[in-house]
Order: C-alpha cells, then structure tokens, then sequence
C-alpha cells in the first residue's frame, strides 16, 4: 500500500519544525511512444508500393487465418456431437438392458401358462413324448 507524502512532511514539519520541499505530482509524457515509433522508423518499413507487391502473401495468410478459425469452428462442432451421441448411447444401451430383462421375466413359463390363462389355455401336466415314424421300405 502507498503511503501519503504529502501528509508524512506535515507531520515531520510539526515534529522537527523544519519545513518540507513540497512533492511535484509524477506527470506521464504522452509522446514517449510517438518517440519510440519515430526511433524504430517503423513508419518507413511500409511503403505503399510494398504493400501493393505484397498483397498476394497477405490476402494467402488471411486466407489460412480464417481456414484456420473455421477449422477449429467445426472440431468444436464434431466433439459437441459425439459427447450427444455417446449420450444418447447410454440411453439405448440402458433401454436395451432393461426391455431384455423384461423379456426374460415374462418369458418364464410360469408367466406365460398366466398370460394365457386368460384364453382358457391350461399348462400341460403329462410330459411331451417324442414321436417316431418308422423309414419308408424302398422298392427294388
């Protein structure tokens, strides 16, 4: 933190009773830059014939900077639309989880003898027996 010099002489002046030389105020020169650019001659590297010949280069990197923005543009675009697919991933993998279970249960014998109850189909209680057709005799 700045501590105040103007009030720091006061109260020395009140201690010691000598008197201060007053502080002048720290003024910023607002032609330092100008300075500085007129040192460098930077206005003097770019002439305008230069400019004219160099117009082919610098409409090409204006071209690669916006192919460049547009570029990044559409990366952002394609992982914004695989994050909503492995999303919606999820979603049909879960979906899929739960409508297999589902008929699993109600795949159970037990469920369906009740399902079908209902059309006056009752469970068979005798055990299936396998069926046996003897072979054709050939001719000769």
């Amino acid at each position: 933190m700045s501590t105040n010099k103007v009030r720091k002489s006061e109260a020395n002046e009140e201690e010691t009773g000598e008197v201060a030389e007053p502080v002048a105020p720290r003024r910023r020169s607002s032609g330092s830059a100008r300075t500085l650019l007129k040192k460098l001659n930077v206005f003097d590297w770019f002439d305008r014939n230069q400019i004219v010949n160099n117009m082919p280069y610098i409409l090409f990197l204006t071209f690669l900077v916006i192919l460049y923005i547009a570029n990044s543009y559409y990366a952002e675009r394609i992982i914004r639309d695989i994050d909503k697919t492995k999303t919606e991933m999820k979603e049909k993998s879960a979906e899929f989880i739960s409508t297999r279970s589902q008929l699993m249960y109600k795949s159970k014998q037990s469920e369906v003898a009740d399902a079908v109850e209902s059309l006056g189909l009752k469970e068979s209680v005798e055990p299936p027996q396998k069926l046996t057709i003897p072979a054709p005799v050939e001719k000769q």
